[in-house]
């Protein structure tokens, strides 16, 4: 059982760590240099894609924690 809760815990560990890769710091610059400046103008795409950011790097975070307290719990299944 112990074996079992630790090898889910480092799952959620693995799941947690590559969703913060990719949505844990958003882009701030443009690869292909493009040049952006600030106007008057709010772009809905973009607060939908801040959001959506905030919200898997969210995820991310709880997955990590999950992950370490389950290998945490492991140690104490007998």
């Amino acid at each position: 059982m112990a074996t079992s809760v630790n090898s889910l815990g480092l799952i959620l560990d693995v799941l947690g760590a590559i969703l913060l890769l990719k949505f844990g710091i958003p882009p701030k610059i443009d690869p292909q240099g493009h040049i952006y400046f600030i106007a008057e103008q709010v772009d809905e795409a973009e607060i939908a894609m801040g959001k959506r950011y905030c919200f898997w790097s969210n995820v991310a975070v709880v997955l990590l924690i999950a992950g370490f307290a389950l290998q945490l719990v492991s140690n104490y299944i007998k």
